[in-house]
């Protein structure tokens, strides 16, 4: 490789790390972050197909190392490379690695995605040694979303009132509105069905009560970044996959067991409770509860009510 060959491959390194403009510049006019990206430059300026990172970030302070984790996963979205990096920090290794080597005695205790090893340690070490893991950059939205009772109106017309004559019996506050196909729709309170019922006569769909601007969270979206949103909000977060549909709904509570590493922080497993179908009658009929709301497998478009 000639001259121009070795400075255009170098050029190419810097401009993937963010210093194409610094080229020229001595390592004293760079700081610490800037000198930690020449170093990983230097790595990528070769094109290598398997990188080995031994403890690259351990001796930088707290915001550096961040920025170059940070760094290290945009660069790997750019391209895919085999890296093998070695760390001693463990919440370092969940948040970068797409798969866990734990060791022990230069002996491999375990393999496995950062979830996988959070969910199940394989023995005494693992579990004592992922303790004090912030799981809450491991962890995604989906994982932790927990189910409620839902309702079906079948009608698009009606419901409103079927709907807070529920939430009031059962002392509930919201329910979260879907389609037949379990696409999430909104969400309505018990005040927002009155205010929406106010001087209204007649029948009224759910849609005219849905509270504004409530917009679900993606089932991918990590579980710290949800934390300002939940304080923030009066109801529980709706989570949807990648096609809309309903998955559950993440309180504050939920939320919580992930501020304290010595609670584990997944709840069990919840077995899916049947929905209750709002009955389209409702007023008209009886006024007890099995008539406002009877148990039903099949309706049109269900809600999901919490405390």
């Amino acid at each position: 490789m000639d001259k121009a060959q070795r400075q255009q491959a170098a050029q190419a390194a810097l401009e993937q790390v963010g210093l194409g403009a610094w080229g020229a510049s001595y390592p004293d006019e760079l700081s610490g972050g800037m000198q930690q990206r020449v170093g990983l430059a230097r790595a990528l300026a070769a094109d290598p197909s398997i990188l080995l990172m031994d403890e690259a970030f351990s001796a930088l302070d707290p915001i550096i190392r961040t920025e170059m984790q940070s760094e290290l996963l945009r660069l790997q979205e750019i391209k895919r490379r085999t890296i093998v990096f070695i760390s001693h920090d463990l919440d370092e290794a969940m948040r970068i690695g797409d798969h866990v080597a734990i060791m022990k005695d230069g002996q491999v205790v375990q393999v496995g995605t950062p979830d996988e090893i959070l969910r199940e340690p394989a023995n005494d070490y693992v579990r004592s040694f992922v303790q004090g893991v912030d799981a809450a950059v491991v962890f995604k939205a989906g994982d932790i979303a927990r189910q409620a009772m839902t309702v079906f109106s079948e009608q698009k017309d009606r419901g409103c009132r079927a709907a807070l004559r529920l939430l009031e019996d059962m002392d509930y506050e919201f329910a979260y509105v879907l389609t037949p196909s379990k696409k999430f729709l909104g969400v309505v309170s018990s005040q927002s069905l009155r205010n929406a019922l106010r001087g209204h006569q007649g029948p009224l769909g759910l849609e005219h009560a849905f509270i504004p601007n409530v917009t679900p969270i993606a089932a991918d979206t990590p579980v710290a970044d949800l934390f300002g949103l939940a304080a923030s909000l009066p109801f529980a977060l709706p989570v949807v996959d990648d096609s809309g549909r309903y998955q559950g709904v993440i309180s504050r509570t939920t939320l919580l067991r992930f501020l304290d590493r010595d609670t584990p922080p997944l709840l069990p497993p919840q077995d899916e409770r049947p929905p209750l179908k709002l009955n389209p009658q409702f007023p008209m009929g009886q006024t007890d509860l099995p008539t406002i709301a009877q148990e039903h497998g099949d309706a049109s478009a269900p809600t999901q009510a919490q405390p």
